[in-house]
Parts: C-alpha cells; structure tokens; sequence
C-alpha cells in the first residue's frame, strides 16, 4: 500500500498543474503558443524547422478571394487558435472530379465543405477562448517511411514534454480511424510511451488510457508488440524541443508536437502551453516527480539538457526489447565495471557495496577523480546537501555508464567523500532494478 501511494504521489494531477507548473509559463508566452500563426513565425525566426504557410486567412473576403484550384493536395486546414486537435481537416490530395478532395481518411469533400469549414473557424467554433479566430492552410508533412507503415489515417507525431529546458516525457501518437486520422489520444488515437535515453517505444494505450499491446504494421502486413519501436532521428526531436522553449522564454512548461518529414527531418507543428497529462498513462511514470528532479538544475546548454535527460530518465525497458531480462543475483560486495571511454577495454573494475538504504549511487571522490569523472562535461549538476551536524555542502552529480553483473546500467551517481570507508562505491536502489539481492557474500 506504501508503494502504491509513494508512486501515486509521483504523478502530476491537473489542478497541481494548473496551479503550480502553469505559473511557469507567462501571459506572453501563453499568449504566444495559443496563435499557432504567431509561433510558426518565432520558430522559423529561431531556426527550428515548421511546415511551411501557404496561406492565412482573417476574413471571409479573403476567403473568398482564394483560388482553391491552384492546390495541388497535401494541405492542412486549421484554426489559428484552436485546442485539442479540434477543426482540423487533412487533404490528402485531389479528387477525381474537378472541386473533390480527398481527405486521410478517404473520405471525400468538396471546395464549398471547405469554405464552410474556414468559415465556422472564423466564426470562432474551434477557437481556445471562443473568440473570432483566422484560418491556417499550411503543406503537410511528407511522412516518414516508418510512420507511414504505421497508420493510414492521418500523421504520427511525437509530443516532448520540456520543463526548465530538460525533455522530462515524450510519447508517440498514432492516430486512427477512430480518431478521424488526427494524433489526439482524446479522440482515440494510439500513444505510445518513449524511453528517453534511447527512443524506443516502452508501453501503449488507446485513447484515455485502455492498454494496447500490439497494432498493425501495413509495411510488413501483420501485427507488431507495442514496445520496441525505434524512433528515427530521436537526438534531433530533443534538441528541436528544447530549442522551442529557448525560443518562447515565457513558456517554463510546455510540450512540443513533433513530426518527422522524410526529407526534412523534424517540424513543429505546435507548441502547447497547457500540455495534457495522458503522457503519463503512455509511459506509467509521473511527471511530477520527474520535474521535481530538474527544477533547480542549471542547465548548461541543449547538449546537457540530453545528457540530463538520458542519465535522469533513461529506462531499463529497452533492454528487454533485445532480450527477455531475466532475474540476476547480487550479493553484499560487487565488482562493477565503469565505462571511461569509447572501447570495449576502456573500463574499469571497482569494488561497490551494494545498500538498499541509498536511493542513488555514489563514488568516492578520490576515485571519480583518478578515473578523470570530474571533468565538466561529466557533471551534471551540483545538489545541496545539510550533513547531521548542521553543515551546509554541495556535492557533484556525474552521468556514468556501468555495468553490473553482465547487466548495463546507466544513471546519475552522487560524488562524495568516501576515504575513510573500505568500499570506494556505493550501490543504491535506484540501480538494482532486476536484480535479486543475497545475504550471500
């Protein structure tokens, strides 16, 4: 019962979101994200990849002004301001007959539904605050191979949760028939929980929380596990996410829906300031806890952001997906062996004892030192810590790489004074997952 309230407690209900994560974010920033016309051109300005804008209309003069037929396809219609994925249309291409389109899901509509449609958006019917808004007519992304294999109803994206520039979450949405071929998980779409470190999808849902477990693959013809997908360009995701709150400053917690275009690469399509709380039931961990780790770290730059997010966040899951773990034994006293570079000989053995008292890690500091861990790029942060006497101190906190009885374990471990103690490392529970621990020495 203990557990289960201690990770209960770990998962961000929506009024502490509301009232406390969303104070983060500015009345600009919000401002900002909510006029997806206004952030395209932030973006853009920043260097971070959006589809691109083939028109904009405020009024119905403008719309009727527009000659449709010199759309070839592959557009997308949206409102400006709109929420949730709402007002939405995907053409896919023409028709077979002049003034046809065909939408994602076959499904065909004429260029007067069209203009019925930017005209319900004007009028405000998809609007955040239901308020007159403009019409968005933007390319649509080329889809990547992968993606494409996995749906036929619509366009895969990957949304980012960023929090004080650190990517703390992500999932993978598929959408669906259901879902009227849009990536919304409220609608029905599939999402999918990503292990942060490696970009392998870990567990999937469908729509606000029913559990899948396989979906069909149209490139091989056949269904496929939910877990163990790889997601192609996953350094660049992260580094387009947190690049988007580099660009919108006001925004302290956001995510960010990315979508991978074939030749492009990753593109934003939008930047939400109130971003929905499913993600944890894709990934079955809690965003609370996760942003609680990272709130007060100093963060260097986007290349420590993702080391911070691979050594905080990063999973044990994707080690299944090459082999089914099986249950290893650990007694008192190991020997690990610590990564120092590239190579399988750049390693080196330590005596560690293993203490389920200790939630993370530690290595002596001597030692980290000796094995060149003290370096800048290897720390991660600094956190204070007050001894029993009353004495205030900072302590490093390294990434390191080890592994531990044939198993690889990668995780943030604590730098501290350890001269005076026989065993140079300290095992913590944090990285004994999997493991059976003996009496037995």
């Amino acid at each position: 019962m203990f557990n289960f309230l201690r990770k209960y407690r770990q998962f961000l209900t929506k009024n502490e979101r509301n009232k406390i994560y969303l104070r983060k974010n500015t009345s600009s920033g919000r401002s900002l994200a909510d006029s997806k016309f206004r952030t395209k051109r932030v973006l853009e300005k920043a260097g971070v990849g959006v589809p691109k804008l083939i028109k904009r209309f405020k009024t119905v003069t403008e719309l009727e002004k527009f000659r449709w037929e010199d759309l070839e396809g592959n557009f997308v219609i949206k409102p400006e301001s709109g929420y949730g994925g709402e007002g939405i249309i995907i053409i896919r291409r023409r028709g077979k007959w002049a003034g046809e389109w065909q939408k994602m899901n076959g499904d065909i509509v004429s260029t007067q539904d069209l203009k019925l449609h930017c005209q319900d958006i004007l009028a405000g019917r998809y609007s955040l605050h239901s308020m007159p808004d403009s019409v968005l007519v933007e390319e649509r992304i080329k889809i990547h191979p992968m993606f494409l294999s996995l749906t036929k109803s619509g366009t895969p994206d990957i949304r980012v949760i960023v929090y004080n520039h650190v990517p703390v979450m992500a999932m993978f949405r598929i959408p669906t028939e259901k879902s009227g071929g849009k990536a919304n998980l409220q609608q029905g779409a599939y999402g999918l929980g990503i292990d942060l470190a490696t970009g392998i999808t870990t567990f999937g849902i469908e729509g606000k929380g029913e559990p899948i477990y396989k979906l069909y693959d149209y490139g091989k013809k056949k269904l496929r596990k939910v877990n163990g997908i790889k997601i192609p360009f996953w350094k660049e995701i992260l580094e387009t996410a947190i690049n988007c709150q580099k660009a919108v400053p006001g925004l302290g917690f956001l995510g960010v829906d990315v979508v991978l275009d074939k030749e492009k690469g990753p593109m934003v399509l939008e930047v939400n300031a109130r971003p929905g709380l499913s993600i944890q039931v894709c990934n079955r961990a809690g965003l609370k806890s996760r942003m609680d780790r990272v709130e007060e770290i100093e963060v260097r730059n986007t290349e420590h952001a993702i080391t911070l997010t691979k050594y905080l966040f990063g999973e044990s899951f994707f080690e299944k997906v090459e082999e089914k773990e099986k249950v290893k034994t650990v007694g008192p006293l190991e020997t690990i062996k610590i990564k120092l570079g590239k190579g399988k000989k750049n390693v080196k053995e330590v005596k560690a004892k293993i203490d389920t008292g200790a939630y993370r890690s530690s290595i002596d500091k001597t030692l980290a030192e000796d094995l060149g861990l003290l370096c800048d790029n290897k720390i991660l942060y600094y956190r204070h810590y007050r001894s029993s006497l009353g004495r205030h101190n900072d302590r490093p906190v390294i990434g390191l790489t080890f592994w531990l009885n044939g198993k690889k374990v990668v995780t943030a471990v604590n730098v501290a004074d350890r001269h005076k103690l026989r065993t140079k490392f300290l095992l913590g529970r944090k990285d004994l997952g999997g493991f059976l621990i003996t009496a037995k020495k």
